[in-house]
């Protein structure tokens, strides 16, 4: 298939990408900054506290370096780890890497048993909460609770996913991958502009993300575009675990649909819309992402 011939282009020098990731700026910047090798990707991660595990998904262009005030309010009460997705961030992938949905869940799955361990909460933030949810669907025993951050159902991502692309660029294989090499440094803060609902927030990301692409940050997008949300039926698995949503209203990314769209991930599903937050609902306001979760996690899980 064409695509996946295209999306070696973002996997291509991985050993290199590896060392350099594993030994160089990227493994620097915060003491908590730690690599898990699945076989298919090395996991770039940061892991504080103790207590019941809680993992997070960094949502790229964000990277692991802006959630330090996430990870000290969650480690007040759970062992915190946030990880960067395959290809993303620091997360260098190999070649056997494909970027399509079951492989990228089934090599999160791997990542989860090696390091969250069975009965994790899992918090992962747009498209990466559907393999949360098929990972809890097929690996029931690695997930307790889906606590997801601005994660609709499949069709809902169709929708995003043709609203961001409206001239098909990143959905052709190469050019797509040519471009989002070229443009990537200036579409990050057009995309923080249009998603984020906290306004303060917006320099600090275009700050971060600047200086992580400068450093070799992966976000390609046009290969999650056209592998991991290929257009057809839905791969994801339905879960038995209960699903909190958390869902950002200042989000101008998203049709009015999104949040309704959610609630199709399971069959026990809560969605809560949060007027003054966006996409990075638990970056933009973590206090309240904080308060929420737990509240719910009390009244579900405990």
């Amino acid at each position: 298939m064409l695509s996946r011939l295209a999306a070696r282009l973002d996997t291509s020098g991985a050993k290199k990408k590896m060392h350099a990731f594993r030994e160089g700026w990227p493994a620097k910047t915060r003491t908590d900054i730690r690599f898990f090798d699945t076989g298919v990707t090395q996991y770039r991660y940061r892991e504080q506290g103790a207590g019941p595990t809680i993992v997070f998904a960094a949502d790229p262009p964000v990277t692991l370096e802006m959630y330090d005030a996430l990870i000290e309010t969650f480690a007040q009460r759970f062992r915190v780890i946030v990880v960067e997705m395959p290809a993303m961030g620091f997360s260098a992938a190999r070649e056997s890497y494909g970027f399509a949905f079951r492989e990228s869940a089934d090599d999160l799955a791997a990542f989860l048993k090696g390091v969250a361990g069975e009965g994790a909460v899992l918090a992962f933030s747009c498209a990466a909460g559907m393999a949360a949810v098929d990972v809890a669907a097929r690996h029931p025993t690695l997930v307790s609770a889906l606590a997801l951050i601005q994660t609709t159902g499949w069709e809902g991502f169709q929708r995003w996913r043709a609203a961001r692309d409206p001239k098909k660029i990143l959905a052709r294989p190469f050019l797509g991958q040519i471009a989002m090499r070229k443009m990537g440094p200036k579409r990050a803060p057009d995309w923080f502009r249009l998603a984020t609902g906290n306004r303060a927030m917006v320099e600090p990301f275009c700050q971060c993300a600047a200086e992580t692409l400068s450093h070799g940050a992966g976000w390609p997008l046009a290969s999650a575009y056209q592998r991991y949300l290929a257009p057809g039926p839905s791969p994801v698995g339905r879960p038995r675990q209960p699903i909190l949503v958390l869902w950002g209203k200042a989000d101008r990314s998203h049709g009015p649909d999104a949040p309704a769209d959610a609630k199709t991930l399971g069959d026990d599903v809560r969605v809560v819309e949060i007027a003054h937050i966006g996409h990075f609902g638990d970056l933009e306001d973590t206090p309240l992402a904080f308060r929420l979760i737990t509240e719910w996690l009390d009244e579900r899980v405990s």
